[in-house]
């Protein structure tokens, strides 16, 4: 494939361990139907390849159909024979995209084997959408959350177990969540925390974003963990372990688009990335690796970089009663009920 890194970007990271992993780790997936938000760039672009490579029926959910397009292309260039469906918009920032999307999805499909809920921004000012959220914690989470439940009847539903798979972040650490201050959000103050206090007092200089965009960012990507915990949790108590997994991931630090939007001086640390594939390992790995039980977490091994393994979920990640007060608040947020 022609991707050597991120097309937007001046440093291009070539790819280490994606090859080898997508062969070796990762079965023929003919039959399957995936979802992957985000798809038409970085991580979601090498996740959605790599699945539809082994056969796979994939969706690329994007809200750009231009690029959902080009991405398409780009895949078939590789698989010529490969399932890509560019057919329906997904718009993290508008939640009645979201429920037309799902809406056409389940008229559509028969099944939906793997949810990988991956699109993201980061580190953008205080906006809010057209439903009234600030679009971190809308693109971030709610959407994907109300995604989940308008699609849960179609996976629960769904022949062996499905898998849902939240891209989370090692943002999360300086995470916190207190649904009466989300525009600005409390903070962590854990190790990673104090590390990132300190360093939030160059960004000014450096032409990063603000700080506050930032926590802001941290605390939607909290709260994927929270999610996929919680998420997790009901599917326990329902009895359905063995028809849904719920999980979740970290792609370390990635040469992605995202880090584009984050401030003019993010191409700046490229030297200590890895490529955009690489960085995709940790998703497909929580998607369709073996021995993944609900509830784990993946990332790279050396913690922004290498192969993919299983990590360990620190700061708020497993406050159980965190989890349970997000999935509160987003319900009301969607005005609606997701019961399993």
């Amino acid at each position: 494939m022609s991707r050597g890194g991120e097309k937007d970007h001046a440093v291009v990271t070539e790819n280490q361990w994606y090859d080898a992993w997508v062969k070796q780790h990762i079965e023929d997936l003919t039959g399957k139907v995936a979802i992957v938000t985000g798809a038409n760039s970085g991580t979601g672009f090498w996740a959605a390849s790599a699945l539809a490579g082994k056969g796979c029926t994939v969706v690329l959910a994007c809200r750009n159909p231009t690029k959902a397009k080009g991405a398409k292309d780009e895949i078939l260039e590789t698989y010529p024979h490969a399932k890509v469906d560019v057919t329906m918009v997904l718009d993290n920032m508008d939640l009645q995209s979201v429920r037309d999307f799902a809406r056409q999805f389940n008229e559509k499909y028969d099944r939906l084997d793997l949810l990988l809920n991956n699109a993201g921004i980061m580190a953008q000012p205080l906006i809010k959408s057209k439903d009234g959220y600030d679009i971190q914690f809308q693109t971030n989470h709610l959407s994907h959350f109300l995604l989940t439940k308008l699609l849960w009847p179609k996976i629960v539903a769904t022949p062996g177990q499905s898998r849902i798979v939240q891209h989370s972040s090692a943002a999360h650490l300086f995470g916190n969540f207190d649904p009466t201050q989300m525009e600005y959000p409390p903070y962590n103050w854990g190790w990673f925390g104090w590390i990132f206090f300190l360093v939030r007092i160059v960004m000014p200089l450096m032409g990063m974003s603000p700080v506050h965009n930032w926590i802001r960012y941290g605390m939607s990507k909290l709260c994927n963990l929270l999610f996929m915990k919680e998420l997790n949790k009901k599917i326990k108590e329902e009895g359905l372990g063995n028809k849904v997994m719920s999980v979740a991931c970290h792609p370390g630090s990635s040469n992605t688009n995202l880090r584009v939007v984050a401030g003019d001086a993010a191409p700046k640390f490229n030297g200590g990335q890895q490529s955009a594939a690489d960085g995709s390992l940790p998703l497909l790995m929580a998607a369709v690796g073996k021995g993944i039980k609900g509830g784990d977490y993946t990332g790279p091994k050396n913690f922004m970089r290498g192969p993919p393994v299983l990590a360990d979920i620190l700061g708020y990640g497993n406050d159980l009663t965190l989890a349970a007060k997000l999935w509160d608040y987003s319900e009301k947020c969607m005005q609606d009920k997701f019961d399993l």
